[in-house]
């Protein structure tokens, strides 16, 4: 039956366009054999979604307790970098009040630069960004202590300074790999680096092998390097400028990784558009790859028959991974779209049932 159901489908795909240009030629009212066809696949793809929704509302259901901002993280916006702010966010498990700067992981963030811009140029649509001349060119973001089921700590030496000049042996490559990509800021100012040394590094340092400037950015230089994302993905022909599920993005990113990395995304309520943003690696304190089981920080975890992923992103709905900044969208609503929504429909469907 189902076999049927779906040559049925890709019979009416074909032939459709035809059969409205047809229609369209006799400047009459819609003919009651084509309103019988579209009556017909709207009956076979409400069977369809019904016999998918049954997989997909556990995961659903997890997604919908990730608050649904713009944007999801707690240190992806361009006013963090510049006054050391914390985003509000409301989890159930959050920062330790007991001010305990004890921590159980590292998290190693490698962002997509087009995304960030994306985001600072929605809050602000002149918003100036200083992305890589480089294709598919992933830059670091941060490595940040974590205790698992919290959030943070953070600021663990409140009388802690940032020096520049501790990081002129790696300055080259710092500039290069761990570039701020935010232009409203006079390069010469590094608050990307600054906050992410007072912020994340000084908790870092109760390891020896974190416990400077120096060692702290140039271990996050080391691990781009062993764990370059954009080689990862490539590995698995997934390349910029290409719509993938979390499914297909963490099958590679285990694959590459050979460990459980959490997947992050920018998601766009007003154009119902996730694109991803940024990927996360964990490392425990003898600076080991692990599993990121059991971070909360701004994702949840998913079972889905082929694991666990890690994730803020829509687990049903494609992720798109842009090449340029993207630009801004109209959404044209239509009561009936044929064949092209009805076609992303039967793809996600054969996507799910075949998992």
């Amino acid at each position: 039956m189902l076999r049927k159901s779906l040559l049925f489908l890709v019979t009416l795909i074909v032939i459709s366009p035809w059969l409205l240009v047809l229609s369209a030629s006799f400047n009459q009212s819609e003919p009651e054999w084509i309103a019988a066809i579209k009556r017909k696949t709207d009956e076979i793809l409400k069977s369809f979604d019904a016999k998918t929704s049954e997989k997909v509302n556990n995961a659903e259901r997890q997604y919908k307790n990730i608050p649904h901002n713009l944007f999801l993280s707690d240190e992806f916006t361009s006013s963090e970098y510049h006054d050391d702010v914390d985003m509000e966010l409301n989890f159930d498990q959050t920062v330790d009040d007991n001010h305990n700067n004890d921590w159980d992981l590292l998290i190693f963030t490698q962002q997509w630069p087009a995304t960030t811009c994306y985001h600072w140029r929605e809050q602000d649509k002149n918003h100036e960004c200083k992305l890589p001349n480089i294709k598919e060119f992933w830059t670091i973001h941060g490595i940040w202590p974590t205790k698992l089921g919290h959030m943070g700590p953070s600021f663990c030496n409140k009388t802690a300074n940032f020096d520049i000049n501790a990081l002129q042996d790696i300055m080259e490559r710092m500039n290069l790999f761990w570039p701020d990509i935010d232009g409203e800021e006079p390069p010469q100012d590094h608050w990307l680096w600054k906050h992410e040394w007072l912020k994340h590094g000084t908790c870092a340092a109760t390891l020896d092998q974190l416990n400077n400037e120096i060692k702290y950015f140039d271990q996050g230089l080391k691990w781009r390097e062993s764990y370059l994302i954009s080689n990862i993905l490539r590995d698995s022909n997934i390349h910029p400028d290409s719509n993938n599920t979390v499914v297909a993005l963490h099958t590679a990113l285990i694959k590459g990784l050979g460990k459980n990395p959490s997947i992050h995304c920018l998601y766009d309520g007003k154009n119902d558009i996730s694109y991803l943003a940024d990927i996360r690696i964990c490392f425990n304190k003898s600076l080991e790859l692990v599993d990121c089981d059991g971070v909360v920080r701004d994702a949840t975890s998913i079972d889905y028959p082929g694991g666990t992923v890690i994730t803020n992103c829509h687990i049903s709905q494609a992720v798109h991974y842009p090449s340029l900044v993207p630009g801004r969208h109209t959404v044209n609503e239509r009561k009936w779209k044929f064949p092209i929504v009805n076609l992303y429909k039967l793809i996600q469907f054969i996507m799910w049932f075949t998992l």
